[in-house]
This record gives C-alpha cells, sequence and structure tokens, in this order.
C-alpha cells in the first residue's frame, strides 16, 4: 500500500457523503460535484484528481496531497459536518475475554487459571479531535478520546475505528455532554508539554528571525552611511521603515497557536467481564472489555504500581517488573577464573604457573647462524 492510498480512500468516503458522482480510471479520481460542494471547495463541475505528483502532471489533474489547497477544503468540510456513529461490538468468539487479558500483557498462566464471569454491556463514548497547530509551520494530529465511567484516555485513532453492528440505544443511557467536558479536559492536560514545547520552538524560530532582519537591515544602514552622506538620512529611514514592517510581519507569523476541533463521536456498545485469579484470601481481580480492550485493576501486589510490564507468581498475585523477583537474585556472583598472576605483595609458589622471566626458547635460524659463521 502506498502513502497516497489512506488519503485518496479518506477523499473518495467524504465526497461521496457530500453527494459528489464518483468514478476512477488510471489512477484518477473523477468528480461530478453539485453546486454548493463547488463553492465550498472552490472547484468546477466536473474536476480529475490526482494523489500523486507524476500522476497529477502527466494528466493535469488537480494534486490532493498532504498541505495542498484542495485537501485543506476537504479536511475542514469533513470536520464542520462532523461524524456520529453508534453500534455494537460484535465479538468473533466466545473466548474473546482471555485474548483481551492476553493482549493486555497479563501473563498467559495467570489468564488460563483465572475464572471469568460476563458482566453485560458497558456504554463507550469516542470523541475524536482534530488539534492544529500553527505558527511559522502548520501541524495537524487527530486524537480519539474514550470516555467510559468518570474514566478518559487516549487510544489510536485507528484502534477506536473497529467494525460496529448498528444499534439504537436509549438516549438516557450515555450522557454526552459530561463525557465531552471529561474528553475535553482530558486532551488539554494530556497535550499541555506538547503545546509548551511547540511555544518555545516558535519563540526561538522567532528569535532567530528577528535577529536575521535586524542582522540585514543594520547592515545595510551601515553601508548606506559608508556610501554617501547627503541621501544617508531619507534613504536610512525608508530602509528602517521596511525594517520595522517585516518585524511586525515575523511577529504575527511566528506566534503560536492552538485550537482543537471535535470531529467525530462514537457510542458503542461493548461486551464487559471480570476475570479472576489468586488465593481466596487476596485475589486479583481485573475488568476487560470488547472495544477497548483495555484491562481495568492492574496493580502491583506488593507496591501498589499500576504501570506494566506484568507478572504473576504461583499464588496468582500480579507483580511489575520492580517487584518480579529473578531467578538469579539470591544466587552468589560468579567468580572469575584464576588468571596465574599472583596478587600484589605475594610471591609465586613453585606451582605457579606464571611464567620465567625472559624466554629460554632458541630462534629456529640460531644453528644456521652459527654453521654459516
Amino acid at each position: 500500500m502506498s502513502d497516497a492510498d489512506p488519503v485518496r480512500g479518506f477523499v473518495a468516503e467524504v465526497l461521496s457523503d457530500l453527494g459528489a458522482d464518483l468514478s476512477e480510471h488510471d489512477g484518477i479520481l473523477w468528480v461530478t460535484a453539485a453546486e454548493g460542494l463547488q463553492r465550498a471547495l472552490e472547484v468546477p463541475r466536473h474536476v480529475a484528481l490526482a494523489f500523486d505528483p507524476v500522476a497529477a502532471d502527466a494528466s493535469r489533474a488537480e494534486l490532493v496531497a498532504p498541505g495542498s489547497f484542495l485537501l485543506e477544503r476537504i479536511l475542514a468540510l469533513a470536520t464542520a459536518r462532523g461524524r456520529w456513529d453508534v453500534g455494537r461490538v460484535a465479538v468473533a468468539s466466545p473466548a474473546w475475554a482471555r485474548d483481551a487479558l492476553s493482549g493486555a500483557g497479563l501473563p498467559r498462566a495467570w489468564v488460563e487459571r483465572a475464572s471469568v464471569e460476563d458482566l453485560g454491556e458497558e456504554p463507550f463514548v469516542c470523541f475524536t479531535f482534530r488539534v492544529t497547530l500553527t505558527s511559522d509551520a502548520k501541524r495537524e494530529t487527530y486524537h480519539a478520546i474514550l470516555v467510559s465511567r468518570q474514566d478518559a484516555w487516549e487510544v489510536l485513532p485507528e484502534e477506536a475505528e473497529v467494525p460496529l453492528v448498528p444499534v439504537t440505544i436509549p438516549p438516557s443511557l450515555v450522557d454526552l455532554h459530561a463525557g465531552y467536558d471529561l474528553a475535553r479536559r482530558f486532551l488539554s492536560a494530556r497535550l499541555l508539554e506538547s503545546l509548551e514545547a511547540f511555544r518555545r520552538e516558535s519563540i526561538a524560530a522567532l528569535d532567530e528571525e528577528v535577529r536575521r532582519i535586524f542582522a540585514y537591515f543594520d547592515g545595510t544602514v551601515r553601508e548606506i552611511r559608508a556610501a554617501s552622506a547627503e541621501v544617508a538620512r531619507e534613504l536610512i529611514a525608508a530602509v528602517e521603515g521596511e525594517r520595522d514592517r517585516r518585524l511586525a510581519e515575523a511577529l504575527e507569523r511566528f506566534e503560536p497557536h492552538a485550537t482543537a476541533a471535535l470531529c467525530g463521536v462514537r457510542v458503542v456498545l461493548a461486551p464487559r467481564a471480570v476475570a479472576r485469579s489468586g488465593t481466596t484470601a487476596d485475589p486479583a481481580v481485573v475488568e476487560i472489555d470488547a472495544f477497548a480492550r483495555r484491562a481495568r485493576g492492574l496493580r502491583c501486589s506488593r507496591c501498589g504500581n499500576v504501570d506494566g510490564p506484568w507478572s504473576a507468581d504461583s499464588l496468582g498475585r500480579i507483580t511489575c517488573a520492580g517487584c518480579t523477583p529473578t531467578g538469579a537474585a539470591s544466587a552468589r556472583p560468579r567468580g572469575h577464573p584464576r588468571s596465574g598472576i599472583p596478587r600484589r605483595r605475594t610471591k609465586a609458589g613453585r606451582a605457579s604457573v606464571r611464567s620465567p622471566r625472559g624466554s629460554k626458547e632458541r630462534s629456529r635460524f640460531d644453528g644456521a647462524t652459527r654453521r654459516g659463521a
């Protein structure tokens, strides 16, 4: 699959949803757009779209690629239109819970010993945000935030695009307003560090641009003063005016901006199960679902850490990597073989294998040398 295939599929899906007639021939997407779509995209009624620069040059089609004007317009339409989806996750196997537990990083032995209990279905709401950072450069990212039971976490956008079975759910099952507020606050905290880094990069780029502008125009002023004193005042004033204009443009161009737009909402009903393993007095209890496949309740039985990777002892207790004992933890360190060199301030014994000082072997040429002498 080429890099242009995801862009081609996205553009075709959006334009089709917006009512355009599509046909494809030799890698060129032919689009017949209605009047409203023509105005929104600023294209004629019939337009040819190419997703590869070579094909665009050969066919004189409009190039649609990351950063192109037409793709930006299509993205804006898709974001403004939004997406609403409601469905149920259809599990392929009754053993989905054990498969999900293994995929969540739990040891296989723990999963095999665990008792699994079905807890019915749980509603999830997936909010997809398009985050745009603009300064002298432009960056765009998509973030899928899952919300369930007053908890929010981020998943990869493609992980949230699992196929769903259409279903009708009562409006009272989920609180979209509360879920959106929770997802928005989670996204703000999640992006805080990256936004600060983007701001620092923008300020550093602005400082570099300001230094470059001052260096160029100050050098020009010095050259003017050295060349002619008669016209220096008026010309210097014009140069300084241009310098101030360039500085104002730089301040506007490098000012960092960040926006987040909600572009998709999915309400998902997913089977949920609980797994128990370990001793009766101290069992490890983990919840898992068929949509996010996120194991909840994982906690180290020794230190309380909630981050993996995970291991399990013979009693079924879950431990993190820092608390997991290794087989060599109590073994004596391996010694090094003796080198035959005595320690400092000691004498070599008679049984020492240390070589005597100097070599007593003769050269094989020694005899021939003596005979020839």
